[in-house]
C-alpha cells in the first residue's frame, strides 16, 4: 500500500479532500432527491417513492438511503416534467403527480390554494436524514445543516493546510539560516572583517608616510 500523502501536499489534496469532498457534495445531491421525493397517495400506498422535483439516471428508483452514490452530485437535473424550458407545468411541485402517474398526484381536487405539499417539501428539506459517515460531514441532519458541515469541513481543511505550509516554510527558513551559518557566508562578519581590514591598510599607509616624513626631515637636517 502506498503511504499517505503528507497534509499539506497537492496530492492529499487530490487524492483525499477532492475525493472526501466530491462525495459531501453527492451526498447534498440525494438529500435534495430524497428531500423532494413524491410517495404514493392512494388510500392504501403500495407503490415506491419516486423522485419528483430533482431526478437522476437511475429514475424511477430512489438512491439507496445513507449511502453515497458517486457521481450523483455532476448527474442531478431538474424535472422536466416540472421545468417550463423544457415544457413542463411548474404547477406540478404544488399538486404532485411528476412521474405522470396519478397516484403520486397530492392535489387531487385541484385547487389553486392548495399549499399543503408546498408545506411538506419545506418541513422535509429542514428533516433529519441520514447521510453516509464516510463523508466525514453531520451523518444526521438535514440537508441544508449537511450542508453547512460540509463547509465548516472545508474551512477546516484549509486552515489545516495553511497552518502545515506555514509550519514547513518556518522550517525551512530555520534549516536554511542554520546551514548558512555552518557553512555559508555570513555577511555581518564578512563586513566587520572588511571594515577592519580597511583599518589595519589606513594604519599601514599612515606609519608609512610618517616614516618617509621623518626621513625627508632628517636629510633636510643634514643628518644621513
Amino acid at each position: 500500500m502506498w503511504p499517505r500523502p503528507p497534509p499539506g501536499s497537492l496530492a492529499n489534496a487530490r487524492d483525499n479532500v477532492a475525493v472526501t469532498y466530491q462525495s459531501q457534495l453527492d451526498e447534498i445531491a440525494r438529500g435534495l432527491v430524497g428531500a423532494f421525493a413524491e410517495s404514493d397517495q392512494s388510500a392504501t400506498p403500495t407503490l415506491p417513492d419516486v423522485p419528483g422535483l430533482f431526478t437522476y439516471p437511475g429514475a424511477p428508483a430512489m438512491p439507496a438511503g445513507g449511502t453515497i452514490l458517486i457521481g450523483l452530485a455532476g448527474s442531478i437535473t431538474l424535472n422536466p416534467s416540472v421545468d417550463p424550458a423544457q415544457g413542463g407545468d411548474p404547477s406540478l411541485l404544488r399538486d404532485g403527480g411528476m412521474s405522470g402517474n396519478p397516484a403520486y398526484v397530492y392535489n387531487t381536487s385541484g385547487g389553486a390554494a392548495f399549499t399543503d405539499r408546498l408545506q411538506q417539501l419545506v418541513d422535509r428539506l429542514n428533516g433529519q436524514q441520514t447521510f453516509d459517515p464516510a463523508a466525514q460531514a453531520s451523518p444526521s441532519d438535514s440537508v441544508s445543516g449537511f450542508a453547512s458541515s460540509s463547509a465548516a469541513w472545508l474551512q477546516q481543511m484549509r486552515q489545516n493546510t495553511t497552518a502545515d505550509s506555514d509550519y514547513k516554510s518556518a522550517l525551512l527558513q530555520r534549516s536554511s539560516d542554520a546551514l548558512s551559518n555552518a557553512t555559508g557566508v555570513n555577511l555581518d562578519e564578512e563586513m566587520t572583517l572588511m571594515l577592519e581590514l580597511e583599518r589595519l591598510q589606513a594604519s599601514s599607509r599612515l606609519i608609512t608616510t610618517i616614516d618617509s616624513m621623518l626621513g625627508s626631515l632628517l636629510q633636510a637636517a643634514g643628518r644621513p
